[in-house]
């Protein structure tokens, strides 16, 4: 329950947050500065005000990890509750997003984005206030989502006036409209609607009278902090990480995301439409022996074995000076660089003329590892073998080792690289292209091809597309290129990454604060190595973001398959792959298993659909009892969603349709198929229509052809997509794009 306090005791801090509805053009948004311990309940409260929204319909919001809150029992998915949740425990730090949605039917998406955390200033964090925006927005309430909006403005500034009927009964006289969009733009001219007027101070005024709900003690997480959110009622945490319902129970309202910071990767990449190809790896002897030839790495396990049962430390935990240099000789930790201390007589003359453990470089790096790792323990002023020191032979063990050293090191590389502070760390671009550029650029030379290098200057100036030249521009190149020398020169001491080239300039930050010269980006190349390629897949894999390795699923899910078949490289390896894992089950096994992991409506669930007619193909040419044709007809007339329009589309593929099947299937299907595409952008959508077999239909023909039916496909997201393709094929086709307008908003007219 909400807990009022005096101003006195209330959090002296605030949030500015800008809230944008998604899909306007041009933009339309506001900038809100609201109290730090806000509740989520009462920013639904402030965004209904804010867009002139009556509070008619259901709500939700979801933050980055997939967490969902809204009212106790008003929503009938898992959700936190709405008035527990604390803006400054949801989204602690700048930068971070979640995104709010009103209207279930409509889907009116507001994205969320804290572009600063600051002490309250005067007559601020008692009210609500709006210091911005753009954009005035008109009463849109069941007007059929941004498509609609977008149609009513578009007619409005078009000039295009609606006919209306005088209507007498009983006395009375009143004026009637075709249709509700009618009614509304008929409103519009009434009132003298200007689209590009919006006043702040306006709107300030209406959020006076919002109260605001607050709950006490609320603070802000650290960096790395885990969430607070408790398991809910009815769910259970499994092993893998995420809540699951218990069995038996009914569906609660509970959180269904990952809790952990990997799950905020897991986003990203949704992001920024990556989507991981499938990948060779070596076999694990081979891992292993290249392991086995990273100096650093193995200086610290030798060092391990070699304090075995204990050696003397001195007071500041150091090895004692005669220890360290016999280490050197016994633990081989000379050959960290054998060209300067290769030279057994030269290395002795060397080192006895050094008085500390400390001073001896030899010593200094495998010594650190030795720790972090956990191979070498310290008790007192004894440093005796770690648990987790692994046997130098053992292939297995080895590999985890090294495994884990990386994952301790990517720790530690997070907290050493620049937080950007102040005005421009207030800046949502600049913050994301300082957080997110290693993870991407390791992303990047993830999915080259084997041997082929990342030219690095290319790909973060990619990064700076959208910043002006100019010291904010500068910062951000310098800040690009620590980060990238950080994260390479890690990777290069774990043997996981290659370099050539120029490094980062050394005195570019320098140049900053005074101009000068072209953004201090690093010239060179670089690229994984086979063993980063494969420790890269392992924390993906643990983060739960699907990375596929070729040859590797003969005994895999059918729905992992499926997922993983749209990354292969070539078409040979796909094919490779299907065969591997037909060879392992029967045809009517195969095919029952393809159509049920075609289920959902999902843009996760129409890939693997998409998937399914090259699996399903090699099925039926295997299926000489015609097992697996039955299969198919039984799915095809099974009114289950996803899995019977995939199975009728395949039957119609072979020219051999069930009877009873669903009248709309093929408008479905073409709907279903555009969904993940219409979700990565208006460029991915349009690439995927105007792609096809050589001499055979593209998808734009099959939408053109069936354009004006698509509305009845009755699909859950029919309405986002025709909108969507109508904004993707206008540059191409002015009349089609009409087409799918005039279909989009007939799928409105629907709920």
């Amino acid at each position: 329950m909400t807990t009022q306090r005096s101003s006195a005791e209330r959090t002296p801090s605030v949030y500015q947050l800008k809230v944008q509805l998604e899909g306007m053009k041009p933009p339309l948004w506001r900038r809100l500065v609201v109290p730090s311990d806000l509740t989520l309940r009462s920013l639904h409260d402030v965004i209904q005000v804010a867009f002139g929204w009556e509070d008619m319909h259901l709500h939700t919001f979801e933050d980055s990890s997939g967490g969902r809150y809204g009212p106790p029992g008003d929503v009938d998915i898992p959700a936190f509750d709405e008035e527990k949740a604390v803006l400054v425990e949801v989204l602690p730090r700048t930068g971070d997003r979640i995104d709010y949605t009103y209207d279930f039917g409509d889907d009116w998406l507001h994205r969320i984005t804290v572009e600063a955390v600051r002490p309250a200033g005067p007559g601020e964090g008692e009210r609500a206030l709006c210091t911005g925006g753009q954009g005035a927005m008109p009463a849109a309430e069941d007007l059929g989502g941004v498509w609609g909006l977008a149609e009513l403005l578009e007619r409005y500034e078009d000039g295009d006036r609606p006919k209306s009927t005088v209507v007498r009964h009983g006395g009375e006289e009143w004026v009637e409209y075709d249709s509700p969009h009618d009614e509304m733009l008929a409103g519009l001219y009434e009132e003298g609607f200007d689209p590009a007027s919006f006043d702040p101070a306006e709107l300030t005024r209406a959020l006076a009278d919002v109260r605001l709900g607050r709950v006490a003690g609320a603070r802000r997480k650290k960096r790395g902090e885990r969430s607070g959110r408790q398991v809910p009622a009815g769910m259970y945490r499994c092993e893998c990480g995420d809540l699951h319902p218990l069995p038996g129970a009914a569906t609660p309202l509970a959180y269904t995301g990952r809790e952990d910071e990997e799950a905020s990767l897991s986003d990203l990449l949704g992001s920024v439409g990556v989507q991981l190809p499938a990948v060779r790896l070596p076999g694990e002897p081979d891992l292993a022996r290249a392991v086995r030839e990273v100096p650093a790495f193995m200086a610290a396990v030798r060092l391990g074995h070699w304090c075995g049962g204990g050696r003397d430390l001195t007071p500041k935990g150091l090895l004692r000076p005669k220890l360290a240099r016999q280490a050197v000789e016994e633990a081989e930790l000379w050959r960290l660089d054998p060209e300067e201390w290769g030279e057994p007589e030269e290395r002795v003359a060397r080192l006895a003329k050094i008085r500390s453990a400390g001073d001896m470089e030899l010593v200094d790096l495998p010594w650190e590892w030795a720790l972090n790792c956990g191979f070498v323990e310290v008790d007192g002023n004894r440093a005796c073998a770690g648990d987790e020191l692994p046997d130098e032979d053992d292939d297995a063990a080895l590999l985890a080792a090294w495994q884990q050293a990386v994952v301790v090191a990517a720790a530690e590389l997070s907290l050493t690289l620049p937080v950007l502070d102040g005005p421009l760390g207030a800046l949502p671009t600049l913050r994301e292209l300082t957080e997110q550029a290693p993870p991407l650029v390791l992303l990047a030379a993830y999915g080259l091809p084997d041997g082929e290098w990342l030219d690095v200057d290319d790909y973060l100036t990619g990064g700076l597309e959208g910043l002006h030249e100019g010291p904010a521009r500068h910062l951000v190149s310098a800040l690009l290129a620590e980060q990238y020398d950080h994260t390479a020169g890690t990777l290069e001491l774990f043997g996981a990454a290659e370099r050539e080239g120029d490094e980062t300039p050394v005195d570019g930050a320098p140049t900053l604060l005074f101009g000068g010269g072209g953004d201090p980006l690093p010239a060179g190349r670089f690229r994984l190595t086979p063993l980063g390629r494969s420790g890269l897949r392992t924390l993906l894999v643990q983060a739960g973001i699907p990375a596929p390795v070729i040859g590797s699923l003969a005994q895999a899910d059918a729905r992992d398959l499926l997922a993983a078949l749209a990354s292969y490289p070539s078409d040979a390896d796909a094919v490779a792959e299907v065969a591997g894992w037909l060879a392992v089950r029967s045809v009517a096994d195969a095919a029952v298993q393809v159509v049920d992991a075609c289920d959902g409506t999902e843009p996760a669930d129409a890939l693997r659909r998409l998937q399914a007619p090259r699996v399903l193909a090699v099925v039926l040419e295997a299926d000489e009892g015609g097992r697996a044709k039955a299969v198919l007809r039984k799915a095809a007339v099974s009114q289950v969603t996803g899995c019977a329009h995939a199975a009728a589309s395949m039957l119609r593929r072979i020219g051999d349709p069930a009877e009873g099947e669903t009248a709309w299937g093929l408008e479905w299907m073409l709907v279903d198929g555009a969904l993940p595409f219409a979700r990565r952008g208006e460029q991915a959508l349009r690439e995927r229509l105007l792609a096809g077999p050589q001499g055979g239909p593209r998808p734009l023909d099959q939408v053109a052809e069936r354009a004006d039916s698509l509305w009845r496909a009755d699909h859950p997201h029919t309405g986002e997509v025709l909108g969507a393709l109508a904004d993707a094929v206008k540059p191409v086709d002015k009349a089609l794009a009409k087409r799918l307008r005039k279909a989009a908003f007939k799928t409105g007219s629907r709920k």
